[in-house]
């Protein structure tokens, strides 16, 4: 009976620290046993843990790393289609921009005073001719044509090409209408119009044609698209710095863990939570309950709905809440909770570096001290036997000698 009652002071179950392996030992000991490591070798295990984290997060093993490797190829999308999209309005606004100017242009040569006039005259290119080449460097177009009504140009930049039919739609200009259309001329891509050339009757008497290239219109613009590309790659760059410095911060976090792991970990945990004998429970720094396994739920008689709120704020017997909310050291402390005996261990999460918490473990003392409290009470009676033995066995041997 004695070595139960011995038995019954052994230390609770639960989950035990591990045990550093003794190759850990030999590998941290160093050359010479009690040695200290040098600034050298600390500053090259800085560099070996900082070289494995940037490993990890560009890796993409951890979480950490598939997040930046999703962040960037994200915010890379992002910089490319927004790239694509400003030179592809910067190709259209050159385009709409020579369009209109082409239109002015031969709208303004159309009207000007004379022009009309010049296609009655005995030899219009004699007239037109300088007038046409004046208009095209002033107002910086590719040509100027005037044609009479069946497209035969009576000017052109290039003097070879007068009297030789026009090349394009001419047809919506001689029923009056302004034409515009772009062709891929001799000089590259070109927006060119037609517009009728009217007596004051209003008789269409003939046509001009202005033309500008799209290169021409838009080099201003073409001349933006490198300063826009680097202003993407500059953008680029700061969000993946940002990206990283996140994902260095996450991998800090779950500890280099990748996906699996964490999941492995996290229904080992649950498994174990949900398996011990003993209550546990999980409190962080401001008091509240942040998990409690169903050992616990069943020892403290807790709600459903305990987690996420304060301890003090459960139906606590006083002593317990206040050691479960204070967050302070306790070795098998013994706690009344309605009519059971329980002993309670408690020890901080932020010993090393962890969140700010504690964590607390419940056994079920009631019938161990029940069976201490019979083993005791059958010692005493042994006891009493054994003095009532001793005392008549005495009295026998009096008796006989005598």
């Amino acid at each position: 009976m004695g070595r139960f009652g011995g038995g019954s002071a052994r230390r609770p179950s639960g989950p035990r620290p591990p045990q550093t392996p003794d190759h850990a030992h030999d590998r941290h000991e160093g050359p010479l046993k009690g040695s200290s490591p040098t600034r050298a070798e600390r500053d090259g295990d800085r560099t070996r843990r900082r070289s494995g984290a940037l490993r990890a997060v560009v890796g993409g093993r951890s979480v950490a790393g598939q997040v930046f490797v999703l962040q960037v190829v994200i915010v890379l999308l992002l910089v490319v289609a927004a790239v694509v999209a400003l030179v592809l309005q910067v190709r259209h606004d050159s385009t709409i921009e020579a369009r209109n100017r082409s239109v002015a242009v031969a709208q303004a040569f159309a009207n000007a005073p004379g022009t009309a006039e010049a296609l009655n005259s005995p030899h219009p290119t004699a007239v037109l001719q300088p007038r046409a080449e004046a208009a095209r460097k002033a107002t910086d177009v590719d040509f100027i044509v005037v044609m009479d009504t069946n497209g035969i140009r009576y000017t052109h930049p290039k003097p070879d090409r007068i009297g030789k039919k026009f090349v394009g739609n001419i047809a919506p200009a001689l029923a009056g209408r302004v034409v515009t259309e772009d062709i891929n001329g001799t000089i590259g891509p070109l927006v060119q119009a037609v517009v009728p050339i009217k007596a004051d009757d209003g008789k269409v008497v003939g046509l001009v044609s202005a033309g500008i290239t799209t290169a021409k219109v838009g080099g201003t613009a073409d001349q933006q698209v490198p300063l826009l590309l680097m202003a993407a790659a500059v953008g680029l760059a700061l969000a993946t710095a940002g990206t990283a410095l996140v994902s260095r911060r996450l991998l800090r976090q779950t500890h280099g863990l990748g996906p699996h792991e964490m999941t492995r970990m996290y229904e080992h945990h649950d498994a174990v939570l949900h398996a011990v004998r003993e209550g546990v429970l999980i409190v962080d720094g401001e008091g509240r309950l942040l998990l409690a396994n169903d050992e616990a739920h069943r020892l403290l008689d807790l709600p459903a709905d305990a987690e996420g709120r304060h301890v003090l704020d459960l139906a606590l017997p006083a002593d317990t809440a206040g050691l479960l909310a204070s967050g302070r050291v306790a070795t098998d402390e013994v706690h009344r909770v309605k009519d059971r005996l329980l002993a309670v261990n408690q020890r901080p999460t932020d010993i090393q570096g962890g969140p700010p918490g504690s964590v607390a473990t419940l056994r079920d003392s009631t019938e161990l001290r029940a069976l201490s409290g019979r083993a005791e009470v059958a010692r005493e009676r042994l006891d009493m036997l054994y003095d009532a033995t001793m005392g008549i066995g005495t009295s026998l041997d009096v008796t006989r000698t005598a």
